[in-house]
């Protein structure tokens, strides 16, 4: 009879000089039986898909939102995100490498599926969040130029605006009437860009702040379809990736909803090509 007493069963990779993080990888404490958990998911922009269901986007606002790029992350509306299917993804994520370790061999998102599955840009300038420190008054002017409002000085913190604040402002303006002015129309069409971006595609943690540092690069409509806005939204979501796969962590953010979608995505081809390789 062989001898299998050699043969010591273990976590992680065979050979580690890739995978070099074994020892603080989720995968570790799941093995060690020291956690269990399902990952919370955070995001913000609950609200903005309510408030689109009962006030549809007016027609005038959907034409700067096709022309800025951004249009088919509207187009996705409000998907449900599975928490257990993202927190097993995570524990298949290697940071070493950015990519899923599945038993069939390695995977990851790239920028062909941003670009595919919800058609931003991964061509043109750089996305350059401004993390200038700014008063809450130069906040409150910035505000009031690119989304016609000011918000109150609580509504603030640091550089960051509570969604809340963001959405009593759209609630009062809402429905617009046909006859807005062309500014009116800017200035709501960015109230939603905004929110998109910061509650969706670069959420981060805190579920109930949207970052302001994207805020700058709405201000000339013209110029917003220029922006790599799929590359960066890619480089967030490996960045929550690599952090959540990390010991201990409970948490991530991020587009989730593209790392749903391309999985879904990804199965489906993958049955149809076994499909038409076996028949």
């Amino acid at each position: 009879m062989a001898d299998y007493s050699a043969y010591q069963l273990d976590h992680g990779p065979l050979d580690p000089s890739v995978l070099t993080q074994q020892h603080t990888h989720r995968s570790r404490d799941i093995w060690d039986g020291s956690v269990n958990m399902i990952l919370n998911t955070r995001r913000c922009d609950g609200k903005l898909w309510d408030l689109v269901k009962k006030y549809p986007i007016h027609s005038r606002v959907l034409e700067v939102i096709e022309l800025s790029g951004l249009y088919g992350v509207y187009r996705s509306n409000r998907p449900i995100i599975d928490r257990s299917l993202i927190t097993s993804l995570v524990e298949r994520w290697r940071p070493e490498t950015h990519t899923f370790h599945f038993r069939t061999g390695e995977a990851t998102i790239t920028l062909q599926d941003v670009e595919v599955l919800y058609g931003l840009p991964v061509n043109g300038d750089p996305i350059l969040g401004d993390e200038l420190i700014r008063t809450i008054g130069d906040w409150q002017n910035i505000f009031q130029r690119l989304l016609g409002f000011i918000p109150r000085p609580q509504d603030f913190n640091r550089n960051s605006l509570k969604v809340t604040a963001l959405n009593a402002h759209m609630l009062e303006q809402l429905p617009l009437p046909d006859l807005a002015t062309q500014d009116i129309i800017n200035q709501m069409a960015r109230c939603y860009m905004f929110w998109m971006i910061a509650g969706m595609m670069m959420a981060d943690t805190s579920g109930n702040y949207l970052k302001l540092m994207y805020l700058h690069m709405l201000e000339d409509l013209n110029v917003v379809s220029s922006y790599s806005w799929g590359s960066a939204t890619l480089t967030y979501l490996y960045r929550f990736l690599c952090k959540a796969s990390q010991s201990n962590q409970n948490e991530i953010a991020g587009f989730l909803p593209l790392l749903q979608v391309y999985l879904i995505t990804t199965s489906i081809i993958y049955k149809y090509f076994f499909y038409f390789i076996i028949t």
